[in-house]
């Protein structure tokens, strides 16, 4: 199957692409790696009439270090952190999390800011980004504007984003010396989507333990509590998975990594 017809737009600016998104509205769809999207077009589950291609805009690529965090252009490529192209702000999760996505194909072409937006509860850069605390940084016809992942992300494939607004940057706080953190994930195979991803993160002044691949959005799960109580109703075999993928997480942060 092939996707509907649709006009496609090349914005040179970000400028640019938000007044093409502004004036299209909910006929139009962003296009960054296309890993996500162009599959889902193919089958006809999305139909946009236009297709806002951002790849031309070069400030979606630059990546900015500071002390306390570093932000990646939200066309920063999956392949970028697996070969440390760009300097990790998690002391290797980043680098870990990314090698871990699909097949090589995908990591060179799929970009971070696209696997936030297309918020597949099932993918590796929601819950980690969860974990660390990340954020993202959007801009609209209303201005720029700057919102947790944790609260960007509401559904599955849904997040709070408005019909005109484009994420620009993802910004991760970087892990302070003496962190540790543990990252497992389950799948039927390497490159396939995850049965359960857990991302433990502990930090000297705190702890943070994330499950993706269990609901509709990551979940989070307090340190003294049950997994399976988060994790809410499942057949034996997934809540056991789960609950392994867990713990390997956790034992995994004993080892110092940052």
């Amino acid at each position: 199957m092939k996707a509907a017809e649709f006009t496609l737009h090349r914005p040179h600016r970000i400028e640019e692409a938000v007044d093409l998104l502004a004036h299209h509205g909910e006929d139009a769809k962003v296009l960054a790696g296309g890993q996500s999207l162009l599959p889902i077009m193919n089958m006809r589950l999305a139909e946009p009439a236009h297709l806002i291609d951002i790849t031309g805009i070069d400030a979606l690529h630059e990546v900015a270090e500071s002390p306390a965090s570093i932000t990646y252009g939200a066309l920063t490529p999956h392949m970028a952190f697996e070969h440390g192209l760009v300097a990790d702000a998690a002391g290797g999760l980043l680098r870990t999390a990314a090698a871990g996505i699909g097949y090589p194909a995908i990591r060179n072409r799929g970009t971070l800011g696209g696997s936030v937006a297309h918020a597949d509860s099932s993918a590796e850069w929601p819950v980690v980004l969860s974990a660390l605390g990340a954020t993202v940084h959007t801009v609209s016809p209303r201005g720029p504007a700057v919102i947790g992942v944790r609260d960007l992300i509401v559904g599955f494939f849904t997040t709070a984003l408005a019909p005109d607004e484009i994420i620009v940057a993802v910004e991760v706080p970087r892990l302070p010396a003496g962190s540790r953190w543990g990252f497992h994930k389950t799948a039927r195979k390497p490159g396939e989507f995850a049965q359960s991803i857990a991302v433990a993160v502990h930090r000297p002044d705190s702890e943070q333990l994330w499950l993706g691949a269990a609901g509709d959005t990551p979940i989070r799960i307090h340190p003294d509590s049950d997994p399976l109580e988060a994790i809410g109703h499942h057949g034996d075999y997934t809540r056991a998975i789960h609950a392994v993928t867990v713990r390997r997480a956790l034992e995994a942060t004993r080892e110092a990594h940052a």
